[in-house]
């Protein structure tokens, strides 16, 4: 591996660790100024990866692949005679603070005010943190992009299912950061309450070794049936042994509680709907991966 390729991942991981740790962005400046996120894990996928092919299979083929985004977002701006050479994914997660966690943990019909504001105020950090991360890059010379930014990565409908043609998520799985779980979420080594972002950068940049074959490696409740306290957990019965039920799952976050958390307006719950995250607090995952399964 090119040694100037390997001290750029270097700077990348650097630089997002001390984006996050100083930025203003990443604070509850409506509770107590303290950190919405502690420090990431970054990760790298080879942009070429077979992986994100199998994705159009194992997702559905509306799922994007990185140079599918390079390619459609070169034709948006005019500039498809400059298709990219190497191609790499950089991945990040966002642990949720400590006392976030903390204060979820009793919840259970609604999220608690602090996560409520992870999901809306954390979101917009992490649309901030990309947009670094793309200047970070350009300014090196190298060209980047947010694929979560651009008009033509969208939520899609269907079936009647939500889903998503860029999941952050499979990306960070791509780049080594963790594996699924019951509740469709990615179990990483700083656990499961997380938000995740990506950039595609034109360069080489040595791929994060994946550390299981298994897409559920960390999961106790596939590898043993053991565990599934993320089941009990879910106040509207939409984790089971089936799996995670999207449907049921949105109808009780964006419909019920977002009349449940207007009554609480006064109390600082903001955004079109509150979240959750019950299933992601309190449970054995939900800062580190269950020692069954390290």
């Amino acid at each position: 591996m090119d040694a100037a390729m390997t001290e750029l991942a270097k700077e990348v991981v650097e630089a997002i660790k001390t984006f996050v740790a100083e930025s203003p962005g990443n604070r509850f400046a409506a509770i107590d100024g303290s950190p919405i996120f502690v420090e990431p894990l970054v990760g790298f996928a080879d942009g070429d990866d077979p992986l994100f092919r199998q994705y159009k299979e194992v997702v559905g083929d509306f799922h994007l692949t990185p140079r599918e985004v390079v390619q459609m977002h070169l034709k948006e701006t005019g500039g498809d005679h400059e298709e990219f050479g190497p191609l790499t994914a950089i991945s990040w997660i966002l642990p949720v603070a400590e006392e976030t966690r903390r204060s979820n943990r009793p919840m259970n019909y609604g999220p608690s005010v602090r996560w409520n504001q992870t999901r809306w105020a954390g979101e917009d950090f992490n649309k901030t943190l990309k947009k670094y991360v793309v200047g970070f890059l350009t300014e090196r010379g190298y060209r980047a992009l947010s694929p979560g930014a651009m008009s033509f990565t969208k939520t899609l409908v269907i079936n009647g299912v939500r889903t998503s043609n860029w999941s952050e998520r499979h990306i960070a799985y791509a780049a080594g950061l963790g594996t699924f779980g019951l509740t469709d979420a990615l179990i990483t080594s700083k656990g499961v309450a997380h938000r995740v972002g990506s950039v595609l950068v034109e360069a080489s940049l040595p791929p994060t070794p994946r550390p299981y074959q298994d897409h559920h490696a960390y999961c106790p409740y596939f590898q043993d049936g053991s565990c599934g306290v993320c089941i009990e957990r879910c106040p509207t019965g939409a984790l089971s042994a089936r799996g995670h039920d999207k449907i049921r799952c949105h109808a009780h976050v964006e419909q019920k509680l977002a009349s449940w958390a207007q009554d609480r307006k006064s109390e600082g719950y903001m955004g079109a709907y509150p979240g959750c995250g019950l299933c992601m607090t309190n449970v054995p995952c939900e800062a580190e991966i269950p020692p069954a399964c390290r």
